[in-house]
């Protein structure tokens, strides 16, 4: 006879077979998926897409079936169905190697399709030609230009990161002179998924941010410093740990030590470079220690996100020449 369960989050007893708790909805198995999710990212990041499905199936097995998560893994599914069928076809050994190389390209061109969708809806497009117009008459139309691009792409790591969890999320929409939000369906998010979710757009804001800072390498125009630059402030400025900012959405999941690694961190980063962003994350890093909300267990990966962003941001800004 199965020993009785009582749901960790709230404590209400459990069916035998219960996928989730009938009173909070938390998953019953939220440990298991989030070790599958990630298996399942790797393995597809390193081109093994059958290995990639085999996860994802296992997930959807501990999955309601009638919650967005479970159709989010379903689609997955049919979509590395395919990719398993061209990159492992029935055959010649060279046709299957061919396939198999194409893997991890294939992971680079959904990535980039991903990034493309916010640029299907009339309000994004709206909003950003609104922004664009602000930014123009201050900077000049180049530089107006790259800011723009850079805050969407930061916005859309958001978007992507939401949608990988199975959760509905609208396409930014931008405030001229103020940046852009992701508008949110009344959604209550655990701490590790609001972390990954909060901390996906500095990533992707890196991402562009580096991007603009290996075009200036290779071509020496300034324009492009000056961007980058320009974009790693900003995503530092996110990450400072208050109100609805990133960085709060990331601290949502450190344990007190971590809290005070970062406030250490960005002490220590704010000496070396008289960064004005990092002493802001600092003190915003000694407020969220005076808070009640800090994880019992410590999330290794959200804080290695956290400091590698720190990091990376902090030396981009400071070796960027911008204007």
């Amino acid at each position: 006879m199965e020993p009785d369960r009582s749901c960790s989050e709230c404590g209400t007893a459990l069916d035998a077979n219960a996928l989730s708790c009938p009173a909070c909805h938390a998953f019953v198995h939220a440990a298991e998926l989030e070790t599958l999710t990630r298996n399942a990212q790797i393995a597809a990041n390193s081109g093994n897409m059958t290995q990639a499905r085999d996860y994802w199936s296992k997930a959807a097995a501990l999955l309601p079936p009638e919650t967005l998560q479970y159709k989010s893994v379903q689609a997955r599914i049919s979509e590395l169905d395919i990719a398993v069928k061209i990159a492992e076809p029935a055959g010649q050994g060279a046709f299957k190697k061919a396939g198999a190389a194409l893997g991890p390209a294939a992971v680079v061109l959904w990535k980039f399709k991903a990034l493309l969708l916010g640029l299907t809806k009339i309000t994004t497009l709206l909003t950003m030609f609104a922004s664009f117009g602000i930014y123009w008459s201050l900077y000049g139309w180049a530089f107006a230009l790259g800011l723009v691009l850079s805050i969407y792409v930061h916005e859309m790591g958001h978007v992507i990161e939401l949608r990988r969890f199975g959760i509905p999320a609208g396409a930014p929409m931008f405030i001229p002179g103020l940046g852009a939000i992701i508008q949110l369906r009344g959604v209550s998010l655990p701490p590790v998924q609001d972390c990954r979710i909060g901390l996906a757009g500095p990533i992707y804001g890196l991402g562009a941010a580096l991007f603009c800072a290996l075009v200036y390498l290779a071509t020496g125009q300034e324009i492009w410093a000056a961007i980058a630059a320009t974009g790693a402030m900003i995503n530092l400025f996110n990450l400072i740990p208050i109100w609805q900012l990133d960085g709060a959405r990331g601290f949502h999941s450190f344990s007190r030590n971590q809290r005070i690694g970062v406030l250490g961190l960005a002490l220590i980063g704010w000496i070396a470079t008289r960064n004005g962003m990092l002493f802001l994350i600092a003190i915003g890093s000694g407020y969220q220690l005076f808070k009640r909300d800090a994880a019992s267990e410590p999330d290794s990966r959200g804080f290695l996100y956290f400091a590698g962003l720190l990091a990376a941001l902090t030396a981009l800004e400071y070796f960027m020449p911008a204007r």
